[in-house]
């Protein structure tokens, strides 16, 4: 299947394509998964030796049996409609941006419920879940880079780290602390 993505300097990236008739947990097509410590470990062996087929044919039963849609997933779907465009942009140049759905149906002249749709339809959330979605995606790769916790919240439009630990909690299902102790969790 093509797919693409990015990630900011310092993010150790590596893929494992896993056939969906082996993995029926993740059958309904691409989707994040949690890696957690002891499948980390496995894709590790897998990747790192030389194993002979019976050891790898194992190894990879247990990865297989492991593998599970990740609880909270960071994957932004970015709507490419005209309508949406204007909105998509502001938030890409300003995360902090504020402005309501219906003050975006306002400016662009269609209803609430029309743009509320086209959110839903093109990136399966809703324009608050969305929005909450990109802020914390930003703030991931603000807190990759090192910066301090109360610059991450006001530059993503949160007025207290508080506020913004519980945002960020909510969409990535970590603090932002947690995720700075150890952002391949």
């Amino acid at each position: 299947m093509r797919h693409s993505g990015e990630a900011p300097a310092g993010v150790l990236h590596r893929a494992a394509q896993l056939s969906v008739h082996a993995a029926p947990a993740i059958a309904t097509g691409p989707v994040a998964v949690q890696i957690t410590p002891l499948l980390r470990l496995l894709l590790d062996r897998l990747n790192g030796t030389a194993l002979d087929p019976d050891a790898r044919e194992r190894t990879e039963a247990v990865v297989l049996d492991l593998v599970v849609p990740a609880p909270h997933e960071l994957v932004l779907r970015v709507p490419t409609s005209s309508v949406l465009a204007p909105v998509v942009a502001a938030l890409e140049a300003d995360p902090a941006d504020q402005t309501s759905l219906a003050q975006w149906a306002a400016r662009l002249g269609v209803s609430t419920r029309t743009l509320g749709r086209a959110f839903q339809a093109e990136t399966g959330l809703g324009f608050s879940r969305w929005a909450a979605t990109a802020r914390a995606q930003r703030a991931v790769m603000l807190i990759a880079q090192g910066a301090e916790l109360t610059d991450v919240a006001a530059l993503v439009g949160f007025r207290s780290v508080s506020a913004f630990g519980t945002a960020f909690r909510r969409v990535t299902g970590l603090t932002p602390g947690a995720f700075r102790a150890d952002p391949r969790d």
